[in-house]
């Protein structure tokens, strides 16, 4: 590998609301490490990940709103924009010759930016930070990964031995939300507001597609919960867009909702009902049981069962022995059936305390310590040999790295 064609900057990109807080927490944490590339991050982030970067001049940014879609309704009639986003960033890139471009979740796109880059002859570090769940489906990506990219760094310890198995580089200590849950909190306005209530947790999601299939579900569902005399609570995220966390604002207000942290509401919840994603193990870290529900349009779902061979949508389902959360699919993810649910866990004690044990052995299975500073440690490490300053810290030997 040619190392002088690599520049002192690096490149982050990420597409959604978990990947912009995981794009901060790391980009902190590298620039702590290697002070010497504060105003060299650039990429296409959210506003945390663009608030770590700090001022970084005219290197071009892309906002992650980009990539904002899920499900083949929205993805087809967006692919000519999403194409020419690809080429200029494969353009941007190929310019400023990053010393690495770390890509953050958002398989479809960052995989195929990746085999762009690879194309185009860029002969930096390529680093998958939470590569796709070829475990779960889609295992043929496997192969891009042991292609494209120098290094995995998965969240979970079970996806770090699948890809070892397979023949990809992938590292893991810790899932980074381990570290910063530990200071979660209530807020005091929060605690105040829902003291002496029963309150439940809904969570409709952080993007559009979320939402336009979960909302009314979540709405029947706070009016049954309302009914039982339980207090339903709406998390409106704080990374919506404008118009979105306006639209929810306007359906939601006969209920209360809260606009700080979704994990500030789940901690003061006795439950949790809400969309599939990293929320669920957010709920999990907290031990607070979540009903689980996903819908999809029926062209989407009809094609996600030809190809997903995974038994459970959930994270936590797989860190225990038995199932944790119950998951609702699509025609099952009724207001009814939620309730249902949760009635089950909040009102039979025998199952409550099996189930908050199972939730003790889920979060002992997610590792510890700080996943940003390893993941900063690693990334550090592949770009030494391409920068010209001396980091003022040097990364720990190999030997001392946690692996699985």
């Amino acid at each position: 590998m040619n190392n002088s064609a690599a520049q002192d900057n690096i490149f982050v990109s990420c597409g959604e609301v978990s990947g912009d807080l995981y794009a901060s927490d790391f980009i902190t944490a590298l620039l702590a490490r290697r002070p010497d590339l504060k105003g060299r991050v650039w990429g296409m982030m959210g506003p945390k990940g663009e608030n770590a970067c700090g001022e970084s001049g005219d290197w071009p940014h892309w906002s992650y709103e980009e990539l904002k879609l899920m499900g083949i309704a929205e993805v087809i009639p967006a692919l000519p924009r999403i194409l020419r986003l690809r080429r200029a960033m494969v353009q941007a890139i190929m310019e400023r010759r990053p010393a690495a471009a770390v890509l953050i979740d958002s398989p479809d796109y960052h995989l195929a930016l990746a085999a762009s880059l690879r194309r185009a002859g860029y002969r930096g570090r390529l680093i998958s930070l939470i590569p796709p769940t070829v475990w779960a489906w889609r295992s043929g990506r496997v192969k891009n990964l042991k292609r494209d990219f120098d290094l995995c760094l998965p969240l979970f310890s079970f996806e770090n031995r699948f890809l070892l198995e397979h023949g990809a580089r992938s590292l893991w200590m810790a899932h980074p939300l381990v570290q910063s849950l530990k200071s979660c909190s209530v807020p005091e306005e929060l605690r105040r507001r829902l003291e002496g209530s029963r309150p439940v947790a809904l969570m409709p999601g952080s993007r559009r597609y979320d939402i336009k299939y979960h909302l009314d579900t979540l709405l029947g569902t706070a009016r049954l919960l309302r009914d039982e005399g339980y207090r339903p609570v709406f998390s409106i995220a704080p990374g919506l867009s404008a118009p979105l966390a306006e639209e929810l604002r306007r359906r939601t207000v006969e209920f209360d909702v809260w606009e700080g942290e979704g994990r500030e509401l789940m901690a003061a919840s006795l439950a949790v009902a809400g969309v599939s994603g990293t929320v669920a193990v957010e709920a999990m870290l907290l031990r607070r049981f979540m009903v689980v529900i996903y819908n999809l349009s029926r062209v989407t779902y009809a094609l996600l069962k030809l190809m997903v061979r995974a038994p459970h949508i959930s994270i936590p389902n797989y860190l225990t022995d038995a199932v944790v959360y119950p998951e609702l699919l699509c025609g099952q993810a009724t207001p009814e059936s939620i309730v249902a649910e949760l009635r089950r866990y909040l009102e039979d004690s025998v199952r409550k305390t099996e189930i908050d044990r199972r939730l003790g052995e889920a979060r002992g299975a997610m590792g510890s310590g700080d996943a940003a500073a390893f993941w900063a440690e690693c990334v550090a490490e592949e770009i030494r040999p391409f920068l010209s300053a001396a980091p003022d810290r040097r990364p720990v030997k190999d030997t001392d790295r946690s692996r699985e």
